[in-house]
């Protein structure tokens, strides 16, 4: 019975979705420019992005597609190309030997549950980043869907922390289909 529903649930999603996969990176790869006005010392979160930080203080969070387009606020996309997430993070990182340990997790859940990707730490085999680099963190996930789907949500959450210390950042935003 077990092997019947995992077997469902496999092929159920590669009739919805092609491909699904993540990548991340360290540093300031992208600029966005805003016109948004926001209050001072607040972080400015774009794209209905929910998020808690703990001792990491979150400057700036928004999406883009990975050509650099502006996700529209509200957050439709054709999945053409896939979805970065940048946090430009102020401070908060503990730096040993020169480095930042960063620590990032992202998991991806269909609108009727099931979960597509779950990523325990993209930055397993890293190193460690200068605290410079450190300050702009971008989680990229790229879903294809089939075209002539019917319209669909996804939920993308994520987590990122300090292996260095205490400092994490946990949030989620939906993704929607145009």
């Amino acid at each position: 019975m077990r092997f019947t529903t995992t077997s469902l649930l496999i092929v159920s999603c590669i009739f919805l979705l092609s491909s699904c996969e993540f990548s991340c990176s360290v540093g300031d790869k992208d600029k966005n420019t805003a016109t948004t006005t926001f209050l001072e010392d607040q972080p400015r979160i774009y794209n209905k992005i929910m998020m808690e930080a703990k001792k990491l203080k979150v400057q700036k969070a928004y999406l883009i597609l990975d050509n650099g387009d502006a996700v529209p606020e509200n957050n439709g996309v054709d999945f053409k190309n896939p979805v970065k997430m940048i946090i430009k993070i102020d401070s908060g990182w503990t730096e040993k030997d020169g480095k930042v340990m960063i620590g990032a997790s992202e998991k991806i859940v269909t609108e009727n549950g099931t979960v597509l990707v779950d990523e325990p730490d993209l930055f397993a085999n890293n190193t460690g980043a200068s605290p410079e680099d450190a300050k702009t963190i971008s989680l990229t996930a790229s879903i294809t869907v089939r075209e002539g789907a019917p319209p669909t949500s996804f939920t993308v959450s994520f987590r990122i922390w300090d292996k260095n210390g205490e400092g994490q950042i946990e949030g989620n935003y939906k993704l929607y289909t145009k």
